[in-house]
């Protein structure tokens, strides 16, 4: 493997170690005879550039540690947005951004003197739409030569590979982001949601199936694996998980409460009474040849009640915060009697204003405005940050 293939190498491998950018510059200073070499993500913000990360050799940090005004901040001249056209897409030099006289430049190379940097080469390139990457390598003040054709050349060789590594780090940080905003997002949902393996090793599940877990004895997780309380139901379990991760599911049948519906999704009720909880399974994506799927179980407790934000209610169909908390008060399983006591009014009022409720939502019977809201949005989400109607 040539130097240029070992640095394609290390380069490309940033993103799981970002502590190897400081090798890979380290080579590309041996490679082009640099002093220094820096590589930096500046973002266009209100007509200037501005430094969003910087990135450079061992040297550089070990030298140069203390932030230099005019060379590491927005106010080196190189970073003025009026030569970005100028230096875009290709290798350049001063020469390349700066006119004949620009008293800039000669400020520049007095403050990278402060270094003992002298002549300068680099490249830069945008990434997205207001985002570019710079790469810029200095020579020693002391060095007589210049960069040469060949590394130059080098440097343009290298230069799309930087924008290409520094794409992909974007691209995994983004999802990387993603996933966790969408993990805290599933830990506000109602249901418990898990995923887990064929043996039922959990891989994932969001804080409503821990606490379903926690807090009941129907359903366990035991050596980081689902258990079923009772013999039966814990064998039917198994072999719904297995069947569906394509798995040997070489186990027996149990005359447990379980059944099939089409697309492939599989349901299971697993104790009795309070404790009593439903499940779904879903293969979470298609088997290949030789594997397994994962397999996707929302879980709810039977008999647990549904207490839904009268904040959400009144929002969604247009009610009074009172009709509301009347309303939030019937889907967590009140009495028209039962609330009205509760609240300290008449029987007549509670009426009145279950009307009203039923009016604005089209629903001709109470047990009809009930199952509005069970499935509405405002059912689905668990809302601790609701404002409360409550006065």
């Amino acid at each position: 493997m040539n130097t240029a293939d070992t640095l394609l190498f290390k380069l490309y491998g940033c993103e799981d170690d970002p502590a190897q950018w400081s090798g890979v510059l380290n080579q590309l200073c041996r490679e082009t005879g640099a002093r220094s070499a820096v590589l930096q993500a500046v973002k266009l913000r209100g007509g200037r550039l501005a430094i969003a990360w910087t990135a450079a050799d061992a040297q550089t940090l070990g030298r140069d540690a203390a932030p230099l005004p005019g060379v590491d901040d927005e106010d080196n001249p190189r970073l003025e947005v009026g030569r970005i056209a100028r230096g875009l897409d290709r290798v350049i030099r001063d020469e390349d951004l700066f006119d004949r006289g620009d008293p800039a430049r000669g400020r520049l190379q007095e403050r990278l003197a402060q270094r003992r940097l002298g002549r300068f080469m680099g490249s830069l390139q945008q990434l997205d739409g207001d985002t570019y990457l710079g790469l810029a390598l200095h020579r020693d003040i002391d060095d007589p030569d210049d960069f040469s054709a060949a590394q130059a050349g080098h440097l343009a060789m290298l230069a799309p590979h930087f924008k290409q590594a520094i794409g992909v780090r974007a691209r995994l940080r983004a999802g990387a982001d993603l996933e966790h905003r969408l993990r805290r997002h599933l830990d506000h949902l109602r249901g418990g949601l898990l995923v887990c393996d064929g043996d039922g090793r959990v891989r994932w599940m969001n804080r409503s199936a821990r606490e379903l877990l926690a807090g009941g004895d129907s359903l366990r997780l035991r050596d980081g694996g689902l258990r079923a309380a009772g013999a039966a139901n814990d064998a039917a379990l198994r072999r719904e998980l297995a069947v569906l991760a394509g798995g040997d599911a070489d186990l027996p049948r149990e005359p447990a409460a379980a059944a099939s519906v089409g697309g492939g999704t599989r349901y299971l009720t697993l104790g009795q009474g309070p404790q009593c909880l439903h499940l779904a399974l879903q293969a979470l994506a298609p088997r290949q040849a030789g594997g397994q799927a994962s397999v996707f179980v929302a879980v709810t407790g039977a008999a647990a009640g549904a207490p839904v934000s009268p904040a959400a209610i009144a929002a969604l169909f247009g009610l009074t915060p009172a009709e509301a908390r009347l309303v939030a008060a019937l889907v967590g399983g009140s009495t028209l009697e039962q609330y009205a006591l509760a609240r300290g009014v008449g029987l007549g009022t509670v009426r009145g204003q279950l009307k009203q409720a039923q009016a604005k939502t089209g629903a001709s019977r109470q047990a009809e405005l009930v199952r509005l809201v069970l499935s509405s949005a405002a059912a689905q989400l668990l809302d601790a940050a609701a404002p409360d109607l409550n006065p």
